[in-house]
């Protein structure tokens, strides 16, 4: 008896003649949406399950290996892992959702009389030492306040204007840092991977594997930062003298993990000997904290200013 011919089956958007389950013309999956129930529920439990199993096996490496993600990626060992911006648009959404709820409240005190009288004196006694010496002061000039050089007399006024308006409410420019926060890491990102590729320029590698770097790297900071946030958070919460201890000794070692670890990163990923690594590691992280607390100092302008 013969055997039944193979059944002919033709991608749905192109019309090709399919070799599997996917179109070799167009790339799209021999698959129908159009399902009951217990379908949707069934494959949603799937693919939950198999992200689950990839973000471990990629959470792993990427806390105790330093490099070896990145390593991995680059010579295309990808299928194992979660893909490296898809791992930091999720670590970095976590994070500061995770940061606004476990750093410890702002308070900001209200100007009282007595404060108001005191600044007021101040600036009197000053005036009074200029017009001794033949210094006339501004009209209106406030000896007590610190203009911010980088902003203009009329953005000077509107932020201590925000400021006044904020004491009462310091949870509005809070809610608008954190905001604005995730969008000032992604752009730092790049800037990383641009230092990455001038300091190690005769590596011959592309820009993009310096990214990926980047992108593991940054996922590592907020991911540890998470972690010693927490564990400070736990250690003020406890009263047991050794679970406080314990949870600070653990906080401390976090936070000397994370630039061993990313020292230790450059070092098995480009290769290279200590000395060479050791310098690049220092102009690396010298010339990125510049642009970090710049970004910063920015950063908590402009949450005032649009709070």
């Amino acid at each position: 008896m013969d055997a039944p011919a193979p059944l002919v089956r033709f991608c749905d958007n192109c019309y090709t003649r399919l070799q599997g389950d996917f179109c070799h013309q167009c790339g799209q999956e021999k698959k129908t949406y159009i399902r009951n129930v217990t379908g949707v529920v069934t494959e949603f439990l799937g693919e939950f399950s198999n992200w689950d199993g990839r973000l471990w096996r990629t959470l792993l490496p990427l806390w105790f290996w330093p490099g070896y993600l990145s390593l991995r990626y680059v010579k295309g060992h990808r299928a194992p892992y979660v893909p490296p911006l898809r791992l930091y648009l999720f670590t970095s959404i976590i994070a500061f959702l995770l940061f606004a709820k476990l750093l410890p409240e702002t308070t900001v005190e209200v100007p009282t009389a007595e404060s108001i009288a005191l600044s007021q004196a101040i600036n009197d006694e000053v005036a009074a030492n200029l017009a001794a010496q033949g210094i006339t002061m501004p009209a209106g000039a406030d000896v007590t306040q610190t203009a911010i050089p980088l902003l203009s007399a009329e953005l000077n006024q509107q932020f201590e204007q925000k400021l006044t308006e904020l004491a009462a409410n310091p949870k509005l420019a809070i809610n608008k840092f954190f905001s604005l926060a995730p969008q000032m890491m992604f752009l730092l990102l790049p800037l990383f991977a641009l230092l990455l590729k001038l300091f190690y320029i005769r590596s011959s590698r592309f820009y993009t594997e310096h990214l990926i770097v980047a992108l593991h790297s940054h996922s590592f900071i907020l991911q540890m930062s998470v972690v010693f946030v927490g564990l400070s958070t736990l250690a003020d919460a406890v009263t047991m003298p050794w679970a406080v201890a314990c949870l600070e000794w653990l906080a401390l070692l976090v936070l000397c993990w994370m630039p061993l670890y990313l020292l230790l990163c450059q070092k098995y990923y480009y290769q290279q000997r200590w000395g060479k690594t050791l310098l690049k590691f220092w102009l690396t992280s010298s010339c990125y904290n510049i642009l970090a607390v710049s970004a910063l100092v920015g950063l908590i302008i402009l949450s005032i200013l649009w709070a």
